[in-house]
């Protein structure tokens, strides 16, 4: 019993000294520093496009749609997990073009990448134009056949 109690007094004795101990570094911590840094140590620069939504004006090219998507400034007509709006993804291997998801391994208009048509009459498959396609045919037309020949008439 005594070893019990001897035991819980150390732990409690240990423990007002840890808290002392705590509170002395925080006094020491407020002598040492300037009220602007202790503020500026808690709050920190606000930064990103949350609080300056006019910053992703300057940061892409003209004629660019950007938005401030996730504290970021993304370009929304080509970027793939912001397509068109924020958090808008396109599918596994569809590609954003002009702020629309499209399938690049079939789409005629944008074969393989962004504004890569096919030639009239070439389809898109597998991002490529014309794919095991038939070959064309040749571009003179057969000659005809030879007709055949008349019947004999019956009035003779």
């Amino acid at each position: 019993m005594k070893i019990i109690f001897t035991l819980l007094i150390s732990l409690l004795f240990l423990t007002l000294e840890s808290s002392h101990a705590s509170h002395e570094t925080e006094a020491m911590m407020k002598l040492n520093s300037s009220a602007w840094l202790e503020q500026s140590r808690h709050h920190g620069r606000r930064q990103g496009c949350w609080y300056k939504p006019w910053i992703c004006k300057d940061q892409f090219p003209p004629f660019r749609r950007k938005l401030c998507c996730k504290n970021r400034c993304v370009d929304i007509g080509s970027d793939e997990n912001n397509c068109g709006l924020c958090g808008i993804r396109c599918p596994f291997s569809w590609q954003c073009c002009n702020s629309v998801c499209v399938d690049i391994m079939i789409n005629p208009f944008h074969c393989g990448s962004c504004a890569n048509r096919c030639p009239f009459g070439s389809l898109c498959s597998y991002g490529l134009c014309g794919y095991a396609e038939p070959l064309p045919p040749f571009p003179f037309p057969p000659e005809l056949p030879e007709p055949p020949p008349e019947p004999p008439s019956m009035n003779e």
